[in-house]
C-alpha cells in the first residue's frame, strides 16, 4: 500500500488507484494520515470536516466515511475489513488511529533525503547534497494536498509541506552555488524568486547566481526590484544582509572574499 501527500493525496495498491472520491472521505484520510500512528478523535475529525459547524448526522456520517475507507482498502489489498480494522485503522474508544510504515508514505523518504542533503552541504559536498536533494524533490507531484479541502486543521499541515518543499528547493539552489554551476542556479533561482516575489533568501540567492555568472547588472536589477516591491507593498527595506550583499556587488573591485563564502565569486 502506497499513501501520498506531496502532490495530490493519493492511496495506492499495486500501482492501483484507490483513492476515495468523495471529499469529505479524503479529508479524514488525509487528516489520519498526517497524523498517522496517533489518535485522533471523532471531534478533531468532525471539526476538520464540517469547519467547527456540523450536523446533528455528523458522527454517523464519520463512521460511514471510516467504513468506506476500511472496505476500500481490504477490497483492494484482497483482505478483510475486520483485518484492516485490527491491523491499519483501528478505532480506540471514540479515536482512529491509522498505521502506515515509513516505506509506504512519499513524506518520510523526503524528509530524509532532504536530512542528508543538509548534512552534505555542512560537510562541504555540495555534489552529493544534489544528488540527495533532487532525489527528494522528485517526490513532489504537485500542491500539498491539492485535491483535499483545508479545514482549519489540516490548512496549517499543507502549509508546513509546503514550507519543507520550498527549503528543499533553497538547498538545491546553495549547493549548485557552491559548486559553481551558476547558470543551473539561475534557473532555479529565478523560478523560485517569480513563485515568491517576497522572499528576500531566495532572492539574494538570485542575485549571487548571476553574479557568479558574470552578470552583474541583471543581478543589482533583482535587488532593485525587491526593494522596490517590498517598499511599496511592505514599507519595509530588505535585511541587513540583503543590502551587503548588494553593496558588495556595486564596488568596481568586490570584496572576493566576501563573494567567495557567498558563492557568488567570478
Amino acid at each position: 500500500m502506497e499513501f501520498r501527500t506531496l502532490g495530490n493525496l493519493a492511496l495506492c495498491i499495486d500501482g492501483r488507484d484507490i483513492t476515495p472520491t468523495a471529499p469529505k472521505q479524503r479529508q479524514a484520510l488525509a487528516l489520519l494520515l498526517l497524523r498517522t500512528g496517533q489518535r485522533v478523535s471523532m471531534p478533531t475529525l468532525i471539526d476538520e470536516i464540517w469547519d467547527g459547524s456540523p450536523p446533528r448526522t455528523a458522527m454517523t456520517a464519520l463512521q460511514t466515511y471510516i467504513g468506506v475507507i476500511r472496505r476500500t482498502m481490504a477490497e483492494a489489498g484482497g483482505t478483510t475489513v475486520k483485518q484492516v480494522t485490527a491491523e491499519r485503522l483501528m478505532t480506540d474508544g471514540n479515536t482512529y488511529v491509522l498505521r502506515v510504515a515509513d516505506d509506504e508514505w512519499d513524506k518520510p523518504a523526503f524528509d530524509l533525503f532532504v536530512q542528508r542533503g543538509r548534512e552534505a552541504v555542512a560537510q562541504g559536498d555540495a555534489a552529493e547534497a544534489e544528488r540527495l536533494l533532487r532525489m527528494a524533490l522528485s517526490r513532489w507531484r504537485g500542491q500539498p494536498l491539492g485535491n483535499v479541502r483545508l479545514g482549519r486543521i489540516l490548512a496549517p499541515y499543507a502549509e508546513r509541506l509546503g514550507e519543507l518543499h520550498l527549503g528543499a528547493r533553497e538547498l538545491l539552489v546553495e549547493a549548485l552555488l557552491r559548486m559553481r554551476r551558476s547558470q543551473e542556479a539561475v534557473e532555479e533561482a529565478t523560478e523560485l524568486a517569480s513563485e515568491f516575489p517576497y522572499h528576500e533568501n531566495v532572492h539574494a540567492q538570485l542575485m549571487r547566481a548571476l553574479y557568479g555568472a558574470g552578470r552583474r547588472a541583471a543581478a543589482l536589477e533583482v535587488y532593485q526590484r525587491l526593494r522596490s516591491r517590498m517598499g511599496e507593498a511592505l514599507g519595509i527595506s530588505p535585511s541587513p544582509s540583503v543590502n551587503t550583499l548588494h553593496h558588495v556587488m556595486l564596488q568596481d573591485e568586490p570584496d572576493e572574499q566576501f563573494l567567495a563564502l557567498s558563492g557568488a565569486a567570478r
